[in-house]
């Protein structure tokens, strides 16, 4: 699904150990380098088998994934991860006509706030 608004998803990782070593995550993050990468991986995985489409909206990211085997669980374990390193933010999972859909919310008063997750997920 794309249209007005959505936009393809693509997570930027290298999948060379030596250059997702040194990829930069959005300045908040508490997550240290080796945890970083690997937390990286596991988003471009479940990117490459749901297909997802973003759009950034005043503040609040979503990202619709394709269903399928095992993208519900893992979407959600992610969005629970990110909740705990990236607090910043509101991190939550739902369905929206079958399709699992992560949303990632600024404090109030603060849209810019999201807008480094944003960028990871091709979102502008």
């Amino acid at each position: 699904m794309t249209g007005a608004g959505w936009t393809a998803c693509t997570v930027v990782v290298d999948t060379d150990p030596e250059i997702a070593q040194d990829s930069p995550l959005p300045v908040a993050c508490t997550l240290g380098p080796d945890d970083g990468r690997s937390r990286m991986l596991r988003w471009r995985r479940l990117h490459e088998a749901a297909g997802p489409v973003a759009d950034l909206d005043a503040g609040r990211l979503e990202v619709r994934y394709q269903p399928g085997p095992g993208v519900w669980a893992e979407l959600a374990d992610l969005a629970a991860a990110e909740q705990t390193c990236c607090s910043f933010a509101t991190w939550s999972v739902s369905e929206v006509e079958g399709q699992p859909v992560l949303r990632v919310v600024s404090p109030s008063g603060t849209p810019e706030a999201v807008a480094p997750i944003a960028a990871l997920f091709g979102a502008t």
